[in-house]
């Protein structure tokens, strides 16, 4: 199990770190009112290995999600009495949480993926070669935020990247970090850091 967990952390994200290179025109980008973002060049590469992928994880979960979701409600009365017989830390609740998680990521994934593909779709630029590609690889692009907002869509994308990963974990941790067994974590840990500090205070300030 670990090192399935670790070769699904790693592997994806090389494959990622390997095919932006492959279509990186230069160092990066600095938007302005925005920060740093990717030079990717937008030829079909780029389509096909950064945008692609996602859309078929999405398309995955979101079928898989839907299963989920149908035989839940299609078998309901049967739901509490399957997890007594197994021997599952699994319970009704957690269950409902991951009910949750899927029906919002097949609400958010797809669309977003979607809308992501379509969008970079129209901006598609000729395929060079290697050389041609990475001719003067570490300029450091500027652009000024008045150019994107003659350009709505590319704004709109640019923040889309931006709050996605950002509401993404705020949902995640809605779901899985608000449960009993978080809550009297989190309240475990409160209490370690409030003893500790008053001891300190106590140290340092009160008398003996």
């Amino acid at each position: 199990a670990f090192w399935s967990d670790v070769a699904i952390c790693l592997l994806p994200t090389t494959l990622v770190l390997i095919v932006s290179y492959c279509v990186q025109a230069h160092r990066y980008n600095i938007v302005e009112n925005f920060g740093c973002f990717p030079a990717t060049w937008l030829e079909l590469y780029a389509i096909l290995g950064l945008f692609v992928p996602p859309i078929l994880c999405a398309a995955g979960s979101f079928i898989c999600g839907g299963f989920a979701i149908y035989n839940f409600l299609a078998q309901r009365r049967r739901f509490q009495a399957v997890l007594q017989q197994h021997s599952s830390s699994l319970n009704s609740s957690r269950f409902l949480r991951l009910i949750g998680v899927a029906a919002v990521d097949m609400v958010l994934s797809l669309p977003f993926g979607i809308y992501e593909i379509i969008h970079n779709s129209y901006n598609l630029q000729p395929t060079y070669s290697w050389a041609d590609l990475h001719h003067s690889f570490d300029i450091v692009q500027e652009t000024d935020q008045s150019i994107l907002n003659a350009q709505p869509g590319s704004w709109a994308s640019i923040n889309l990247s931006r709050w996605t990963t950002t509401l993404a974990a705020f949902i995640y941790f809605a779901f899985f970090g608000m449960h009993e067994d978080a809550l009297s974590f989190h309240a475990s840990t409160w209490n370690k850091i409030t003893a500790a500090f008053s001891y300190i205070w106590m140290r340092a300030f009160g008398t003996s």
